[in-house]
């Protein structure tokens, strides 16, 4: 180790101080604290005297860490049954040099040695240093990282560090890097270094640095950098303009395509209305460009579909599925971001509006549009036998004339219920017009399946005995029969 003028063990307010005034006298100094860094051990606050500091530091209140100035005390004297209150003000505790405030130990001891490293000297924490990598010791340390500041760093990054730090110290003394290094174990952390450059009294040069663990904070700024582009990205697939107004600032971010949307740029009553914003305001709004994520997109891999799954009691649940995988230099994917989007609403009005479109507003059947669609598209996919039946109603004229509309309608309406409950779920039912209905059975061959089908369906449901066997409802008048046919094969 290098030969100091002094050695300050303990980086708190006497030692950070001592330092301080030490090599601000030119002379090398290295501070020794057991700690991971000045204030570490500090949990709790204390009282600062302005004219003890500023005979060190004249404008100490610009840049300290001071929590409040103090302007009123009370001193309290307590025993096991009594108590004594001293309670005390004066104007003179807020005058310069004799006001004092209230700190915490922790940020105020870093700033203390900070001040000190600013002077040339050194806040060195060997021991956590050795912690910091793993090793059980300060040999363990120097063969892990040979000794040097290059094994410290992690070799990925060190052209970059050491290129930076050399572009940093031609500007001035000191400097501030963030790097990676490989723990004993294996692990990558990240660290903070803060280096400076110092001159003892015989001329030599000494470079000190000091190094803290920032993993947790690298890691908290990924996962919001994550988050900001998780934004853009569903922002980019909905293919929606998102804002983020700052009240107190009026600063306003707006995301998307905002003028591919609206043909102009954004303007404050775009954003501000009466009914959630009652004081006025001005907005200084900033627009994001999305071109650049999205130019991350690569080719065909946006996916946007609708599917469904079923839920917690079976039944299906619409969702939409978009999703976009992000991919790296090298065409590597690194990102797969998406989202499913709650479409059970949207579906089911969509539902009711196709069966409003394809189903006979009397019976509730197909239509004839929708039946022929179907059939189209049974007879292009269907390899098995088919069979066409069509139906109606023997002189139906008859029954609308002697009984009028209401019980025609009440013939259809019974006609309709009985051929849906002869044929199968898969069988196409329809009323293509007036008293006439068509069936269509995939997989019914010519047969017997077929004859009992039509002998079943001949009967129609106005005879003695319904297919199910059921009374039939007596408080009808009509009982019309019904014909049955087939093309011929």
């Amino acid at each position: 180790m290098a030969d100091f003028d002094a050695i300050v063990v303990g980086a708190g307010c006497a030692g950070s101080v001592a330092a301080y005034e030490l090599a601000s006298a030119g002379k090398s100094v290295l501070v020794v604290e057991r700690g991971n860094f000045a204030g570490a051990k500090n949990m709790t606050g204390g009282r600062i005297y302005s004219h003890a500091l500023k005979l060190v530091f004249p404008n100490f209140e610009e840049e300290a860490p001071l929590e409040r100035r103090i302007t009123h005390e009370r001193i309290s004297l307590m025993s096991d049954d009594a108590n004594f209150t001293i309670d005390f003000s004066s104007k003179a505790m807020k005058q310069e040099g004799r006001d004092s405030y209230s700190v915490l130990r922790g940020p105020f001891d870093q700033w203390l040695a900070g001040k000190a490293e600013e002077a040339g000297a050194i806040d060195r924490v060997s021991s956590g240093l050795v912690r910091l990598f793993g090793c059980s010791d300060a040999e363990q340390f120097r063969a892990l990282t040979g000794n040097t500041f290059k094994g410290i760093v992690h070799p990925d990054d060190w052209e970059w560090v050491s290129a930076s730090i050399s572009e940093q110290m031609e500007r001035s003394d000191s400097d501030y890097v963030r790097y990676r290094i490989i723990r004993a174990d294996g692990e990558v952390r990240w660290v903070d270094d803060w280096g400076h450059l110092v001159e003892d009294a015989s001329g030599t040069r000494w470079f000190y640095a000091t190094i803290m663990d920032a993993t947790e904070r690298v890691r908290e700024k990924e996962e919001l950098r994550r988050a900001n582009e998780r934004l853009e990205i569903l922002t980019a697939l909905s293919n929606d303009v998102l804002f983020d107004i700052e009240c107190g600032t009026g600063k306003a971010h707006v995301y998307g395509d905002f003028e591919g949307r609206f043909g102009r740029a954004p303007q404050q009553e775009d954003f501000v209305v009466n009914r959630r914003c009652q004081k006025p305001c001005e907005l200084a709004i900033t627009s994001h460009d999305l071109t650049p994520l999205m130019t991350q997109i690569g080719e065909n891999s946006l996916v946007d579909f609708e599917t469904s799954a079923p839920g917690a009691d079976g039944e299906p649940v619409w969702y939409r599925y978009q999703s976009v995988v992000l991919y790296d230099e090298e065409g590597g994917p690194v990102r797969h971001v998406g989202r499913l989007l709650d479409t059970s609403e949207a579906a089911m009005r969509e539902s009711q509006f196709r069966r409003k479109a394809e189903r006979d507003s009397l019976t509730g059947l197909y239509n004839r549009a929708a039946a022929l669609d179907r059939i189209e598209t049974a007879l292009r996919t269907e390899n098995r036998p088919c069979t066409l039946i069509v139906v109606d109603v023997d002189d139906f004229k008859a029954v609308n004339d002697t009984y009028g509309h209401p019980e025609g309608d009440y013939v259809l309406k019974k006609l309709a219920i009985f051929l849906s409950q002869v044929m199968r779920k898969e069988d196409i039912v329809a009323r293509i017009g007036g008293d006439e209905f068509l069936i269509f059975a995939p997989g019914l061959a010519t047969g017997p399946a077929a004859e009992r089908v039509l002998e079943h369906l001949a009967r129609g449901p106005f005879a003695g005995q319904r297919a199910t066997d059921e009374v039939v409802d007596p408080t009808y008048h009509a009982a019309p029969t019904i014909s049955v046919g087939r093309p011929a094969a």
